[in-house]
């Protein structure tokens, strides 16, 4: 959210500026006010300014001066002049000051809204170029370094003992140690740190995703390793480092934690990813391994916390999970088109889940697997086949990766259900169903049909079918059925010598009274009487 300043010294103009305009909507969370330079500066030195609004003469320095020590403190706020003065040569200093606009007092307040609304627009371009700029450097900084390094020989130790390639005792380690040519020393405590990458803020080939990696790894050395010893950062998989920090001194592991948070946001914040990282308690080497795979059992239970620092004493998950939701109300809500309000709902009821810490990499899975199986049971319902809806992104995603979290969940269940509505709402479905449910009354005129034999016939639930029959004909089934079965009646009455019973059972009615009596209610006459009328017609005209 951004931030405002309005300097006038006209206390009532800053008000009804402030009032004038519903600054939430243009997101803008606060407008500070000043009505001198003085405070204008000490503000701006306290606070963020993104926009300025700014009067020209006032007491103790004008507004000229004012943008002129804001572009050389803060040259990324935009600044605009409001004032009574309707003078060239103040428009035009204000120009060559860098102003994004000068507008003149009283000023419409949608006006100004517009006014602001564009320099914020301005702001939000540059801030995206320069993260663009920033990602760039950083990228070319880092991959000039990854392509330099080489894997080191400590590393493929490290890698073997995870592995179990190495036997984890002492004397397996000191005789691999010796089988490179590696310089043995009394094996110290190590402290494990599982670094877990979440998610990548931006979409990365595999080939960035390895020098994004390097960079993590790069910069835990810098900030965290020990660069004597045998500590060392180990690549386990994708997506996944392992420190180990070896640790001298009793206490001494507990001096990392508030390394390991300045670590985790330095990355959240410069690297464009969210992780986690997981701390083993400090054991010697030959214990390693069995640390290291509790903290992946740890990092596999962890699917509500993210970019935090967690150990086995923090990161307790609920041995409740939560109940998997019932799903049919989600379904209707987006066979009606509802998409974006069981959006809402899904989204409250995730982060519900997430806040009370009631689930697990299963109730994960096990949602993913129950909402799929909604989603395409409302596409069979609406005669569409999830191979013609779902994008290449979609059908592309592993389960593994929609399951990691909550957050990576509830961004694809986002996806999904944008695409699965766009197609519902691009296909005419309404006209569709209908045509088909007429389709099948007309070629099943003489069946005894029910409203549920139509819905089957369409796939749909009958109450269903019947808000969406009524919604398109203004008729409820049962009335359009009796209109098609008079119109019919009365072609027939008129043009053959059927029997009227033989008409009766030819539209469906079990007997001639019921039938007589429905055809009265439709048209005011009874059958045998419509036809004389017919009948006595076309003698006249003859």
């Amino acid at each position: 959210m951004r931030q405002l300043l309005i300097v006038d010294d006209e206390r009532h103009a800053v008000r009804g500026i402030k009032a004038g305009v519903e600054w939430e909507e243009l997101g803008i969370s606060v407008v500070h006010e000043a009505y001198n330079i003085r405070t204008a500066k000490e503000i701006m030195s306290d606070s963020k300014i993104d926009v300025l609004i700014c009067d020209i003469e006032m007491p103790q320095g004008n507004g000229f001066e004012l943008l002129d020590w804001v572009k050389i403190h803060y040259p990324q706020t935009e600044a605009m002049f409001l004032t009574c003065h309707a003078d060239f040569s103040y428009a035009q200093k204000a120009i060559q000051l860098g102003s994004c606009d000068y507008m003149l007092k009283p000023v419409r307040y949608p006006e100004l809204a517009s006014t602001v609304k564009r320099a914020l627009d301005k702001l939000a371009k540059a801030d995206l170029d320069r993260e663009k700029l920033q990602f760039a450097d950083m990228y070319e900084h880092y991959y000039r370094l990854w392509e330099s390094y080489q894997p080191m020989f400590m590393e493929r130790f490290w890698q073997d003992l995870l592995s179990r390639s190495i036997p984890s005792t002492k004397d397996g380690i000191r005789e691999a140690l010796a089988k490179h040519n590696i310089a043995y020393e009394e094996l110290p405590l190590y402290k494990p740190v599982l670094i877990s990458v979440q998610r990548w803020h931006k979409e990365l080939t595999l080939r960035e995703e390895k020098i994004m990696e390097y960079a993590l790894r790069n910069s835990f050395e810098e900030m965290i390793l020990a660069r004597s010893g045998l500590g060392r950062i180990v690549q386990v998989r994708s997506g996944a480092l392992l420190a180990l920090l070896p640790i001298r001194q009793e206490g001494e592991g507990e001096q990392l934690h508030e390394q390991i948070d300045s670590y985790i946001e330095a990355c959240n914040r410069y690297f464009f990813c969210d992780l986690c990282c997981y701390m083993g308690s400090s054991v010697p080497v030959e214990e390693i391994c069995e640390m290291y795979e509790q903290l992946v059992e740890m990092e596999s239970r962890n699917v509500t916390r993210t970019n935090e620092r967690l150990s086995p004493v923090n990161c307790d998950v609920s041995t409740d999970v939560a109940p998997l939701p019932v799903m049919s109300g989600w379904a209707e809500m987006l066979k009606l088109g509802c998409g974006k309000e069981m959006l809402e709902e899904i989204a409250q009821y995730l982060d519900g889940v997430k806040q009370s810490g009631q689930a697990d990499a299963r109730w994960l899975r096990s949602f993913y697997e129950d909402f799929l199986q909604m989603v395409h049971q409302v596409l069979h319902a609406k005669g569409l086949r999830a191979h013609q809806v779902f994008s290449a992104m979609v059908l592309m995603k592993r389960v593994d990766a929609v399951t990691r979290s909550i957050t990576d969940l509830s961004e694809w269940v986002a996806v999904l259900i944008h695409e699965v509505s766009g197609n519902l709402n691009s296909v005419d479905e309404t006209q569709t169903v209908v045509d088909k449910v007429k389709h099948y009354i007309a070629k099943h005129m003489s069946d005894d049909l029910s409203r549920e034999d139509i819905a089957s016939h369409v796939c749909l639930h009958p109450d269903y079918l019947a808000r969406l029959f009524k919604k398109d004909t203004g008729l409820t089934i049962s009335e359009y059925l009796l209109q098609e079965r008079v119109a019919l009646a009365k072609q027939m009455l008129a043009k053959t010598e059927l029997a009227i019973t033989s008409i009766a059972y030819e539209l469906g009615y079990g007997n001639y009274s019921h039938f007589s009596k429905m055809f009265k209610k439709a048209t005011s006459v009874g059958p045998q009487e419509y036809r004389k009328l017919q009948q006595s017609g076309q003698a006249k005209g003859s």
